[in-house]
């Protein structure tokens, strides 16, 4: 049977420098060269993928070349592949780069490895397709590095000041602009936070912004009305969709959107929002969102009001799907070595995966192996001596399967705008698995029965 060409050594160090690249060279030596690797690593990979489905490696390496071109050189196409993506994993954003088009020459090298096949084991193939796949998709998904958000507004005479930080690498430029009519703007490099003001006056007429929303309020004799906001949901949506913050600088690791600053003149207020840049209202007394970037304020810059808030429930799903198996099996074998391997399997496996991108560096990898491994050989050793009815472990599996649908389907639903707040999703999550994981023990101990009627085809 014809394989890809995926198991060319040349294609599985692709694979390698891409995920290394992505978690690890990118955080350590940001810049025009970790950028620009990973492109050529994904047009490398990207073919012998793509011809598992059309089984055609020219035709797949011309794709390759074609939808890479079409995206990095127009902006329809990179929205027409952000639109595509997000459809199949996580809402992203892709932005056009006609630089990135200097990666194209790497189809030549996945040509080559194409021509010069090695014979590798089906199993081979089967192992090396789904990191791939998510090498691939994780690459793409990179929006914007670090972001760049307003955090202090303040009145100067008749101007306006509006304090900013954010960019590329360790550290963050500190930029202030200044702006007397809210068009044109003067931009400077600070060298110090400044704090605004919650709250700001001009002789009778004051405004206020309301933490933990978008929001701004004037009081008009004496009582307060909001006279610009956003709803809370949308706020919701937009927090989760900007990126998390430069993790060298910040500790909370993500950027603010909500009304943090305002400052008023005769002639303009202005609300500094965080992430969402600011809101500014002009001298006809028009409001309008500002986002924010590396060349200033743009309102094209600015998130749409549709846009669908990032979920990443990755750990969160893993560790579900675990402990659901796990449940399942200690139901079915009644062993306390399950419980005890099974403690140390989720412990290592908990420790792995929140390292986060630093896994590998930190040596949270190893240690979590370490946990996880003797853990596996106990709940085997222990499920084995309980000798159950082969039943036990297809429907162990399925009950982990059913805890991923369960954790992940409330936070999809608040993505689609079925649930308010992406606090109802955590809710939702815990309450699905909590089901989940009661059904999984009842069906384990339902495995012990004895006659227990099994479909035709079926494990017995």
């Amino acid at each position: 049977m014809r394989h890809t060409w995926i198991g060319q050594p040349l294609t599985v160090l692709a694979l390698v420098v891409l995920v290394v690249n992505d978690h690890v060279l990118k955080q350590a030596f940001p810049g025009f060269v970790t950028g620009k690797l990973s492109d050529v690593a994904g047009l490398i990979l990207l073919p012998p993928l793509l011809d598992l489905v059309l089984r055609r490696p020219k035709v797949s390496i011309a794709v390759t070349g074609i939808a890479f071109t079409l995206v990095k050189a127009s902006a329809t196409g990179a929205w027409l592949a952000s639109e595509a993506w997000s459809l199949v994993f996580d809402p992203s954003v892709v932005l056009a780069d006609p630089t990135d088009l200097l990666a194209l020459p790497a189809l030549w090298a996945a040509w080559w490895a194409y021509r010069h096949p090695v014979p590798v084991h089906k199993a081979v193939v089967f192992l090396l397709v789904p990191p791939a796949v998510l090498a691939v998709a994780a690459t793409s998904m990179a929006a914007y590095d670090w972001p760049y958000t307003a955090y202090a507004v303040v009145s100067d005479g008749d101007e306006i000041v509006v304090h900013t930080e954010g960019g590329y690498g360790y550290g963050r430029d500190l930029i202030a602009y200044r702006t007397r009519d809210g068009v044109t703007w003067d931009k400077w490099i600070q060298h110090d936070l400044i704090e605004g003001a919650a709250k700001a006056c001009l002789g009778a007429r004051c405004y206020r912004v309301a933490r933990g929303h978008l929001r701004v309020e004037e009081s008009r004799a004496g009582v307060w009305t909001p006279v610009w906001s956003i709803p809370d949901k949308i706020r919701d949506h937009l927090f989760r969709f900007y990126p998390e913050g430069n993790p060298a600088y910040s500790s909370d690791m993500k950027e603010p959107v909500e009304s943090l600053s305002v400052a008023v003149t005769e002639r303009l207020v202005v609300v500094a929002n965080g992430a969402d840049g600011i809101a500014l209202r002009d001298a006809r007394g028009a409001w309008h969102r500002l986002g924010i970037g590396p060349g200033g304020f743009d309102p094209a810059r600015a998130a749409p009001l549709t846009v669908s808030g990032r979920y990443d429930v990755f750990v969160l799903a893993s560790l579900a799907a675990l402990v659901a198996t796990l449940l399942a099996l200690f139901g079915g074998a009644h062993s306390p070595l399950v419980v005890v391997g099974g403690a140390m399997m989720v412990f290592g496996l908990w420790v792995a995966l929140s390292s986060g991108e630093s896994l590998i560096i930190s040596g949270a990898l190893p240690f979590g192996l370490m946990v996880c491994l003797p853990g596996t050989g106990l709940v085997a050793f222990g499920v084995s001596r309980a000798r159950p009815p082969g039943r036990l472990v297809p429907v162990s599996l399925l009950a982990g399967l059913l805890a991923v649908a369960a954790v992940v389907a409330p936070y999809a639903a608040w993505q689609a705008g079925w649930l308010e707040l992406y606090s109802d999703a955590d809710t939702g999550a815990k309450i699905a698995f909590g089901a989940v994981a009661l059904a999984a023990i009842g069906a384990g101990d339902w495995t012990r029965r004895p006659n227990v009627p099994v479909p035709h085809g079926g494990w017995s």
